[in-house]
């Protein structure tokens, strides 16, 4: 059981590297190690949370690396920009959220495993969170102002009980930490800065461009805004584009929405960001 975890902490820093590659200094092959990273952490998971089932061990750390799995994946899809991706964030955080809350629950009444449940609730509050943030849904900057607030009682807790840190308590905190980088990474000129390669416009997704868009007009910002907009409609005809195969699938559909967005920011009643290549289908 001790190979099998580290393995999937392998795994764990294979797609840790590859979120970094999309999130923060973009490099060659950061997309393969993070699709790679990714399914083998799908496929060892199970394994693993059979044998602790079975053994009766870190039962409760293995349910929650399982039903995050959903959450993994949906991440996955919609940083490359996949379909279903924002079902399967909405899907996987709310599940892991009320079953992060259910554990804690359950460790109190037990009195046993509080600490490691109170960590994994704050996971739980923090994936719900980075849902509404990365799916610019209203109400984020106050659920990212009550996430800040549990890691900082979850890390107290931590100091005040002088908890030994064990590796599975390291990637939960490392994970807590990705959640808080990419609450940042998709602020204002820093989308730009991660996911907007301006010295290459071909690898740039058009929801790239109107994701930005929504952010620079919201800023107020409306002129820049307008111009961004106008890239991810330019962007649907580029057959250089690195996307133009699975554009082209969906183009009347891109269309569509980036011109009703176009006449809602020149109207100035530019109001919702409901629709992305996620939700957008045939």
């Amino acid at each position: 059981m001790k190979v099998l975890k580290y393995i999937l902490l392998f795994c764990f820093g294979l797609t840790l590297l590859g979120l970094i590659s999309r999130t923060l200094i973009p490099f060659t092959g950061g997309n393969e190690i993070l699709i790679l990273g990714v399914l083998i952490m799908a496929i060892l998971i199970p394994i693993y949370s059979i044998i602790a089932l079975i053994k009766k061990q870190h039962r409760v750390e293995s349910a929650m690396m399982l039903i995050s799995i959903p959450l993994i994946f949906g991440t996955l899809f919609r940083l490359m920009r996949w379909p279903f991706g924002n079902q399967m964030i909405i899907i996987g955080s709310q599940i892991l959220c009320l079953i992060s809350i259910a554990i804690l629950i359950y460790s109190i009444i037990k009195k046993a495993k509080i600490v490691e449940s109170i960590l994994f609730t704050t996971i739980g509050f923090c994936s719900l969170t980075y849902c509404f943030k990365i799916l610019f849904w209203p109400g984020s900057k106050e659920l990212i102002i009550a996430a800040f607030l549990t890691i900082a009682v979850a890390i107290f807790i931590i100091i005040k009980k002088k908890v030994v840190v064990s590796s599975s308590k390291v990637v939960l905190i490392i994970i807590i930490l990705l959640f808080t980088l990419s609450f940042i990474t998709k602020e204002s000129r820093l989308f730009q800065i991660s996911y907007i390669d301006l010295s290459n416009t071909k690898y740039n997704h058009p929801e790239d461009y109107y994701d930005y868009a929504w952010i620079l007009y919201n800023e107020g910002d409306k002129k820049n805004a307008k111009t961004n907009l106008q890239y991810a409609i330019d962007e649907l005809d580029n057959s250089n584009n690195e996307f133009a195969d699975m554009l082209s699938k969906n183009r009347n559909n891109y269309l569509k929405t980036y011109n009703a967005a176009m006449d809602m920011l020149n109207n100035n009643n530019w109001n919702s960001l409901e629709l992305s290549s996620g939700t957008i289908e045939n």
